[in-house]
């Protein structure tokens, strides 16, 4: 049970006193709503424990929004205690309440819940609207996308998912776009691509309530992009311009993610400048929809542009390209930010992934070299923890690529000092400070003598 901290600022006689108790009380009622929607989840609970301290009459409308109130805090069992609660001493919850208390299941993490509560609403004979359907799917494909993070794709969520939807249509109740969009996204979440495209075939054949929009389709994209769907995702993505929508950063990263996986490198370039608006204007562009302000590039797009790029031959060829975006991802300070730097010859590569720790490499090695005279070099340290990161394969060259065999972020990075330079570049792990490579100076001035 988690512990309701009383604050001294909310006493009931701080409040307006206008009339009877009762209109009191729903006037602390607005005072709980007040907090909710301020974000004070904590000061609408104090409010209802002081009502209930000073035996004040309480209603459906009170508990409502302090359950509204664990709903955006993702408070579960705190919305199901006073779900309980409000029970236990004869108080009626509405639709409304369960709506709420739905949604509260939903951002805990317990959609079993969720549809206990709504297996109880039908034994209660009480209306299910679009509302409460709409925070049932939600509390499912959430659950879908946590549980497909933590073991990979290989949940059955989302035949509940569709099950849901039929359920809807049984009860008269037509889905909208926000109940598709909320089960593709499930879909996704366990590889079902396919069933997630005839969700979008669905959509686009109802009527105005089931258009797709922005969201609809990012979320389609990012189901075919975790099966590594690329040519699915690319055409949902020129799709979005036929139908007038904007693409935004997060339908660009949904399709990055589907060339990682897939492999296509031959377009992840392309996808890139256009981006970032450096593609020549007479090369042919893969997604022609408009870009909007949110459409510029994070760590998120780096990374698996980057990462599609790497799944190439590592020719020559490819590794200019992941430098030009790398190179591009440093001016646009969204990797090696200054602010982020103690100084350019200490860089932490810990929170990189090995495609861009690779590429990080080679850009501060070749940039120090370019920038200092022989009589200027000081030993560089990478910084990259010690523990066990990701697997990989062992390309035809000897560099680590992709998965068999696990390895760490300090191996792998010391490994790239010998197959991505020439001469190769020494490294050594410092006793005192194992979570580290350093590389000293005369090693660096070597290599940047023979360039």
């Amino acid at each position: 049970m988690q512990k309701v901290c009383l604050h001294k600022d909310l006493k009931i006689s701080s409040l307006p006193r206008i009339g009877s108790n009762r209109f009191h009380a729903h006037r602390s009622h607005s005072y709980c709503t007040y907090y909710f929607v301020a974000g004070k989840t904590r000061k609408a609970l104090t409010l209802l424990q002081v009502i209930k301290d000073k035996k004040l009459p309480l209603d459906a409308y009170a508990y409502t929004a302090a359950i509204e109130a664990c709903a955006k805090a993702s408070m579960s069992r705190k919305a199901l205690e006073l779900l309980g609660e409000m029970e236990g001493i004869g108080i009626a919850p509405s639709g409304v309440t369960y709506s709420v208390a739905i949604t509260a299941c939903g951002n805990g993490g317990e959609w079993e819940k969720a549809l206990g509560l709504l297996d109880t609403m039908r034994q209660k004979n009480l209306k299910i609207n679009l509302i409460t359907y709409n925070a049932a799917i939600t509390a499912i494909s959430k659950a879908a996308k946590k549980t497909a993070k933590n073991r990979g794709q290989s949940g059955k969520l989302h035949r509940t998912v569709m099950r849901m939807l039929d359920q809807m249509r049984e009860d008269g109740i037509e889905p909208d776009g926000f109940s598709f969009s909320a089960a593709i996204s499930c879909c996704g979440s366990e590889g079902h691509w396919k069933e997630a495209l005839e969700l979008m075939d669905i959509m686009q054949k109802g009527g105005p309530r089931t258009t797709p929009n922005k969201i609809a389709y990012t979320a389609a994209i990012a189901s075919c992009g975790q099966s590594g769907q690329a040519d699915e995702a690319l055409r949902l993505f020129r799709q979005m311009k036929d139908q007038g929508l904007s693409v935004d950063r997060v339908a660009y990263n949904a399709v990055f993610s589907a060339l990682r996986v897939a492999k296509r490198a031959d377009l992840a370039f392309d996808l890139w400048a256009e981006m970032v608006d450096t593609k020549p204007f007479e090369v042919n562009s893969i997604a022609v929809a408009k870009l909007d302000e949110v459409s510029t590039p994070d760590i998120i797009t780096v990374t698996d542009a980057i990462g599609a790029l790497s799944s190439a031959s590592d020719t020559v060829e490819d590794r200019y390209r992941v430098d030009k975006v790398f190179a591009e991802a440093v001016r646009r300070n969204i990797v090696l930010r200054s602010d982020t730097l103690d100084s350019k010859w200490e860089i932490d590569l810990s929170g990189m992934s090995f495609p861009v720790a690779r590429a990080a490499c080679r850009y501060v090695i070749t940039s120090i070299s370019k920038s200092t005279s022989n009589r200027e070099f000081e030993d560089l340290t990478f910084i990259t923890g010690v523990g066990v990161g990701k697997s990989f394969y062992k390309g035809s060259n000897g560099v680590p690529d992709l998965p068999t065999q696990q390895t760490s972020l300090q191996k792998y990075v010391q490994q790239i000092l010998i197959s991505d330079f020439h001469p190769e570049i020494e490294s050594y792990v410092p006793s005192l400070a194992k979570g580290t490579i350093c590389i000293g100076s005369e090693s660096i001035c070597k290599w940047a003598e023979r360039q």
